[in-house]
C-alpha cells in the first residue's frame, strides 16, 4: 500500500529548512490534520508492507485554482489581475507529473525503507514563483505581498529518495509553470475571474 504523507507530520510550529526523515516524531502536530498524517505515519512505520511518501507542495491541472499558489498566480496573469501573496515564504514545489513518475517507481520495486520525503530539494520562495509565472506569460502585472517578512520554510530534504531511485531528474519548474500556464489558457472559459478578486 502506497500512502501519501505530508510535510504536516513534522508540525507546522517546528518546521525547519529541509526536514529529514528522522526528524519526524520530534514534535507531535498540535493541529488537526497534522496529528491525523502523523497518525498514520506512525503506523505505516510500523506495518510490513505501508510505504509513506510524504508531500510538501504538489502542483498541477485540476487542482483548485482559488486557493493553490501556482494555479493561482497562473489565473490571475491570464485575466490580467495582479499575485497577491499573504506572505512571502519558501515552499518545496513538486509537479503532479514528477509525482506520478516516483509513485510508478515504487510501485514497480521494492524500497528499503517504509517513509521517503518526496519534494525537489530545491525550494522557491513565492515571490520568485510569481515572477516565474509572469515570465511565462509575458505579462508585466503587479506582485502584492500583504505581511512583511518571511514565513517559515516548508521543505524536505529529497537525499534519501534520490539515493533510492538512483538518482530522480525533476521536470524544470519553469516548464511546469509553462505547461499548467497555457492548460488554463485553453480552459479559460472554465475560470471565473470575478472569483480571482478575493483571495482566499
Amino acid at each position: 500500500m502506497i500512502y501519501y504523507g505530508s510535510g504536516a507530520e513534522y508540525d507546522r510550529n517546528h518546521w525547519i529548512p529541509r526536514m529529514k526523515e528522522d526528524y519526524f516524531d520530534t514534535h507531535v502536530p498540535a493541529d488537526d490534520y497534522g496529528f491525523s498524517k502523523y497518525i498514520m505515519a506512525k503506523y505505516a512505520v510500523h506495518s510490513k508492507n505501508i510505504y509513506n511518501l510524504r508531500l510538501f507542495a504538489v502542483f498541477g491541472k485540476y487542482e483548485d485554482w482559488q486557493i493553490r499558489f501556482i494555479s493561482n498566480a497562473c489565473c490571475k496573469a491570464m485575466w490580467d489581475l495582479p499575485i497577491t501573496i499573504r506572505q512571502n515564504r519558501h515552499f518545496d514545489y513538486l509537479y503532479v507529473d514528477d509525482l506520478i513518475k516516483i509513485t510508478e517507481w515504487f510501485v514497480e520495486n521494492e524500497s528499503k525503507d517504509r517513509c521517503y520525503n518526496v519534494c525537489t530539494g530545491s525550494p522557491f520562495d513565492l515571490v520568485t514563483l510569481a515572477k516565474k509565472t509572469l515570465g511565462v506569460s509575458n505579462k508585466k502585472l503587479d506582485i502584492k505581498v500583504a505581511g512583511k517578512g518571511l514565513g517559515k520554510e516548508y521543505s524536505g530534504d529529497n537525499s534519501s529518495l534520490l539515493k533510492e531511485m538512483d538518482g530522480y531528474v525533476f521536470k524544470d519548474i519553469i516548464d511546469c509553470i509553462s505547461e499548467l500556464y497555457h492548460w488554463y489558457r485553453v480552459n479559460k472559459n472554465k475560470i471565473n475571474r470575478g472569483s480571482l478578486l478575493f483571495d482566499k
